[in-house]
């Protein structure tokens, strides 16, 4: 499967209009949730629902991303259902315990500390990020950063973001904005390897006890 992948050219003229637009928004503002059309949120996230969850994105995915799971189990069982029961068991605490309100703009100084109240939220509902593709710009005076997200809401949709972020002494200002929220296998813009990649750093995180390094 093909994965569409904006330049970064294209993507740092996005950065300098994003980031500088995203400022001028009055500090501590911040719009009410909106109500989506077709919530499906009944009870929140639950194990059983992220299952189906991760089950409808894989069958995103196509067939030879599973060929693996395929000859491990052998028996002509569906490797994306396995992956699904697989990955939701193991990261189901992570991803319930990580919903957050995600907003827009974001960042600190270096030392932890916002420089600036946040703006608005990017979702209507928590979430909390499973995936992440980076691609570093570098200078002599800063760092700019394109990175493809994947985010899983509460209420059980999967949105690809794209995260733009400008980091200079240790600081760093982050804008993020939706691309798309997946419901086909063009609106992926993360390879099922590099999928799996995040999930394995989080699921070595947990059973080391310390916290997941996600960029």
């Amino acid at each position: 499967m093909k994965h569409k992948k904006a330049t970064a050219v294209s993507l740092a003229a996005v950065a300098g209009a994003a980031v500088l637009g995203g400022i001028r928004y009055a500090a501590g503002k911040r719009k009410p949730k909106a109500a989506r059309e077709n919530d499906v949120q009944e009870e929140g996230l639950t194990e059983d629902k992220m299952r189906e969850c991760l089950l409808r994105l894989f069958r995103l995915y196509e067939d030879s991303e599973f060929d693996d799971s395929a000859e491990f189990l052998g028996d002509g069982s569906d490797p994306r259902e396995y992956e699904a029961e697989n990955y939701s068991s193991q990261l189901f605490p992570y991803i319930k315990r990580n919903m957050k309100d995600v907003m827009m703009m974001e960042g600190d100084d270096g030392t932890g500390k916002e420089p600036f109240a946040m703006t608005d939220v990017l979702f209507c509902y928590p979430a909390c990020k499973i995936g992440c593709e980076i691609e570093e710009l570098f200078s002599d005076n800063f760092v700019l950063c394109l990175e493809s997200e994947i985010w899983m809401l509460e209420n059980g949709e999967f949105a690809s973001v794209y995260c733009v972020s400008i980091g200079k002494d240790g600081g760093r200002l982050s804008y993020r904005f939706v691309d798309t929220y997946i419901k086909n296998p063009g609106d992926i813009r993360i390879c099922f390897e590099d999928l799996e990649s995040g999930f394995a750093q989080i699921i070595k995180a947990l059973e080391e006890g310390r916290k997941p390094e996600l960029p």
